[in-house]
C-alpha cells in the first residue's frame, strides 16, 4: 500500500502523488496545489479551477480499473510505450484530466521539479518561444474543436 496525496481541483481528484526518497506525497501535492504555474496551466487548458488543494487519498477510493495517465521517471532517451516497463511512478492523472497537463508536467522544469526533484534541467518554455507559439496555435485549434458537437478534451 502506497501513501497517496491528491491535488483536488474544485473538490474532484485531479492528480495523485506518491512519495519518493526525497519528498513525501503530501509535500509534492501541497507544492503543486499552491503553484501559480499549475493554476495557469489548468486555466490554459480551460479547466475550471476555482479551488485547488492538497488532500490525503485512500487508495481504496480510486477506480484503478479506469484509464489513468501515469507520469514516471525514466532514463534520458528511453521511450516508454505503455507497457509494464515504466520507471518509478511520480504522479497519476485521473480520468478527465487534459492531456496537455500531463505533457507539460513532463517537460516544464518549474512544474516537473515539483513532482520529481531529480528532474533533469532541460529547458523551460521561456527558452523556447517558438514552442510556446506553436502551443498557443494548437490551443486555439483545440478551442475551435470544442465548438464541434463532439468537441471537448
Amino acid at each position: 500500500m502506497a501513501e497517496y496525496w491528491g491535488v483536488f481541483v474544485d473538490n474532484a481528484p485531479y492528480l495523485l502523488m506518491l512519495s519518493d526518497e526525497e519528498r513525501s506525497a503530501r509535500e509534492k501535492a501541497e507544492r503543486l496545489a499552491e503553484s501559480a504555474n499549475f493554476r495557469t496551466l489548468l486555466e490554459a487548458t480551460l479547466t475550471a479551477c476555482e479551488q485547488i488543494e492538497a488532500r490525503h487519498v485512500d487508495g481504496r477510493d480510486v477506480d484503478w480499473g479506469a484509464q489513468l495517465t501515469v507520469i514516471s521517471a525514466s532514463r534520458s532517451g528511453d521511450v516508454e510505450t505503455g507497457t509494464r516497463e515504466i520507471g518509478e511512478i511520480r504522479a497519476i492523472l485521473m480520468p478527465g484530466c487534459h492531456r496537455a497537463v500531463a505533457d507539460t508536467l513532463c517537460v516544464d522544469a518549474t512544474l516537473a521539479t515539483l513532482i520529481d526533484s531529480k528532474f533533469p534541467q532541460v529547458s523551460n518554455f521561456d527558452d523556447l518561444p517558438e514552442l510556446s507559439e506553436r502551443d498557443v496555435q494548437m490551443s486555439l485549434g483545440t478551442l475551435e474543436a470544442r465548438k464541434h458537437p463532439r468537441g471537448g478534451h
